[in-house]
């Protein structure tokens, strides 16, 4: 197993290794990457559309361009908002936005302005947009289930926003295309409960950092109950508190009371389901489910991603709310936990009914594809949500950062984030290739096979249905402040 963990994708490089044809797959790949589908677009939109009741009419430009205006604002026009918009917001990343209050009008108007003048780049994904078959039937399921575990505490403004309008049972039905019905109606929930955990990890006048932290125990301490003994678990638990919540008062004894409570509290008992926040509660449902249906070396795998994803995102929020302005960067790497793809990404293991034992996961080409995939969706995310928060005045969005860091114009970073993009499409594809070559290399079984392949249209299908997702869906409209 050994050689599993340390192979590295650069002896494709050599001819011993069929370099010759690998070199050729290659430059294959680069060439048609760059040949990009100008109808693309309009099919896609077709495609989502029959779902959202909406008519994607055909463009006459080969441009996906999306302009919000007419006109940009250039460099040293916006200097003066890069000096002025970090304000306290209550924007969070998934795109759900809150009026704030701001003593200075004019600020709010050049905010308003620049969001208005924001034009989002031309992206074409790799494969096209393509929806399951079997959605509306799942979420039917899935509604009945969000409206036990959300509606209790969600306003019905907001539960109907967000399940009947913004609508992300679209983002699963095209994430997971290819998922059996009788488990698409997890993946729905499950992307809903993230989006639910994402608004409600805001620091705001409705949750206090004591709720916040609260909230964070009862994820941590379900995840944690159903291998309370298990000593992995409890070392990550560790290092995602050091790391991620360090400089916090209450991380000193954090680990020590998840660890106590889960050790004393069975994970399916009533006491203690009668004592947890209600997006706890909902998690743990879904926890419970995902660990009957999977083996434990997976099981182990997905709640620690768990643990480490909501702390990031936790503390993401926490930044937000304190004016925190990252480098660029160190922004990339708490982005990929932060934006909370990596579990979706793994869900489709169980989706699938196929299993990849861990030494196969934490390969280097595994890994290279999983961390492109990450960055491509939450780029995206960041360009399509831009506008809404620069309106709320945040600063983490990567292209703020660029903006800032090239000293250039928003439309401007934008297109430098989208050509990151473009280069890490690239890098999703080449490490396909070399992930398929690690297959052969090894050995793999058939069923291992057929679960990389799995990874691979996942990979792939995330990035478009993301896309689509973010072109159609109200969450992403610009709001005035």
């Amino acid at each position: 197993m050994a050689a599993l963990l340390h192979w590295t994708p650069m002896i494709l490089h050599h001819a011993h290794i069929n370099g010759l044809t690998v070199c050729m797959r290659r430059r294959h790949l680069l060439q048609t990457l760059e040949l990009r589908n100008s109808s693309w677009r309009t099919s896609q939109l077709k495609a989502f559309s029959r779902f959202n009741g909406k008519r994607a009419a055909p463009s006459s430009s080969a441009s996906s361009s999306v302009i919000l205006a007419t006109s940009n604002i250039h460099a040293h026009g916006l200097q003066t908002i890069h000096d002025t918009h970090m304000v306290d917001n209550t924007s969070n990343r998934l795109g759900i936005g809150h009026t704030q209050t701001d003593h200075n009008m004019k600020e709010v108007q050049q905010r308003q302005q620049a969001a208005l003048d924001f034009v989002v780049p031309d992206f074409i994904p790799l494969v096209p947009f393509k929806m399951n078959p079997g959605l509306e039937e799942a979420n039917n399921k899935a509604l009945k289930w969000a409206v036990h575990n959300f509606e209790s505490f969600m306003s019905p403004e907001k539960f109907q926003n967000l399940f009947y309008q913004e609508n992300p049972h679209y983002l699963a039905g095209g994430v997971y295309p290819d998922a059996p019905i009788s488990r698409l109606d997890f993946a729905i929930e499950f992307l809903a409960w993230l989006y639910v955990l994402d608004d409600q990890s805001l620091l705001s006048q409705k949750s206090s950092l004591e709720e916040l932290v609260q909230m964070q125990l009862d994820i941590q301490v379900v995840i944690m109950a159903a291998y309370p003994q298990d000593k992995s678990l409890q070392d990550n638990l560790v290092k995602c508190v050091s790391n991620e919540l360090g400089h916090f008062e209450f991380a000193k004894d954090f680990v020590e009371k998840v660890v106590a409570q889960a050790t004393t509290k069975h994970l399916l008992g009533s006491e203690y389901d009668e004592h947890i926040s209600p997006i706890a509660s909902a998690f743990q449902d879904l926890w419970i489910r995902a660990i009957s249906l999977m083996p434990k070396e997976w099981s182990l795998r997905f709640g620690k991603i768990m643990q480490q994803n909501v702390f990031a995102n936790f503390l993401e929020s926490h930044n937000l709310h304190h004016d925190t302005c990252p480098s660029v960067s160190t922004y990339i790497l708490e982005r990929r936990k932060s934006g909370l793809i990596l579990p979706a990404l793994v869900l489709q293991e169980l989706l699938q009914d196929v299993f990849l034992p861990d030494s196969i996961y934490h390969s280097l080409p595994m890994q290279r594809l999983l961390d492109a995939t990450m960055d491509v969706v939450c780029w995206d995310n960041d360009i399509w949500s831009f506008p809404k928060e620069l309106v709320a005045g945040e600063m983490a969005n990567l292209v703020f950062l660029i903006s800032k860091k090239e000293e250039c114009s928003y439309n401007k970073a934008a297109k430098i984030v989208t050509e990151m993009m473009v280069d890490k499409c690239k890098e999703m594809q080449l490490a396909a290739i070399d992930l398929k070559e690690y297959c052969k290399i090894h050995e793999f079984t058939t069923t291992q096979k057929a679960a990389i392949e799995h990874y691979i249209s996942c990979c792939n299908h995330w990035v478009s249905a993301s896309h689509t997702f973010h072109s159609q869906s109200p969450r992403f409209q610009v709001v005035r402040a």
